[in-house]
């Protein structure tokens, strides 16, 4: 009953969000779907997979893409998934193949993997899924970096070439300095700018405009809420895509409520979490944001 009454008064506080559901679910995004050997061979070498590169798959289910990089195009492999069985599986499977040294497997979600060294990335995803990571891939990837997509496109970034395999479409890209500019997202930091921050409560969903801005790796923002409320971000920082910072509020009762807030950005989204202390207890509560 006492938790209860602490998650009433958070809510209406219009601070906190009701807890999402776990990672995969939440996202709803991007099942497991083997690619088959003559597909991820084509992809390979629509990307001009050789000797020296280095080839991200993201989202690489069993490893195929990359132990297939690493065995016939002679490259070295990195496979990012979020599912820890697929990252067991992988490492399996390049053993079995003999070329565990030239491979590894991060268990991550895709929209955090540190993607910098990578010469040529492998995608099978969905088309929502590209677009969001499309950022990402512009800003952080070197120009002259090669990317493959199997099926799915990146909205109006045409691709530089095409294949057709047994009905199915392989897109590939270059990284240039004009698609940097035009297609990577907005200028300065990918955080800087208006979201929208989403925050289910027993009453509904309640929304605000998130204002963030970044100089270095301090954050600072405004939670603007209906009737001209209005919330400051406090001791904010910002070290790649993890941001924490304090919100505080005072109390209808007397006092003032506490919100240690901390959040990943995923392309266009941020999903973070909320702890709040009172009565003796911790209270964490997940929060989202879409940018505007």
């Amino acid at each position: 009953m006492q938790r209860a009454c602490v998650a009433q008064v958070l809510s209406s506080l219009l601070l906190v969000s009701a807890p999402l559901a776990a990672q995969e679910e939440r996202r709803g995004e991007v099942p497991y779907v083997p690619t088959a050997p003559e597909m991820v061979e084509t992809m390979l070498k629509l990307g001009e997979a050789k000797p020296g590169d280095v080839v991200y798959d993201l989202g690489c289910g069993d490893g195929r893409i990359v132990i297939m990089a690493a065995q016939k195009f002679r490259a070295r492999g990195v496979g990012v998934d979020i599912n820890p069985e697929r990252i067991k599986e992988s490492e399996e499977n390049a053993r079995q193949a003999g070329v565990s040294g030239q491979v590894r497997f991060i268990e991550k979600n895709l929209f955090n993997a540190d993607i910098g060294e990578a010469t040529l990335v492998t995608l099978y995803l969905l088309p929502d899924v590209n677009l969001r990571l499309r950022p990402k891939l512009l800003r952080e990837l070197k120009t002259g970096t090669r990317i493959v997509s199997h099926s799915f496109d990146m909205g109006d970034w045409t691709a530089d070439k095409t294949v057709e395999i047994e009905g199915r479409t392989v897109y590939f890209w270059t990284v240039t300095d004009s698609a940097k500019r035009q297609f990577g997202g907005p200028a300065g930091s990918p955080v800087d700018g208006e979201w929208l921050y989403r925050m289910p409560t027993p009453n509904g969903e309640v929304e605000a405009r998130l204002v963030l801005k970044t100089e270095g790796q301090r954050l600072t923002g405004t939670f603007h809420f209906p009737e001209n409320r209005r919330l400051e971000i406090q001791d904010g920082t910002i070290d790649g895509p993890q941001m924490k910072f304090t919100v505080r509020r005072d109390r209808p009762q007397g006092g003032v409520m506490v919100y240690k807030m901390t959040g990943t950005v995923e392309g266009d989204q941020i999903r973070g979490k909320t702890e709040t202390e009172m009565d003796g207890q911790t209270v964490t509560q997940e929060w989202s944001a879409k940018r505007k």
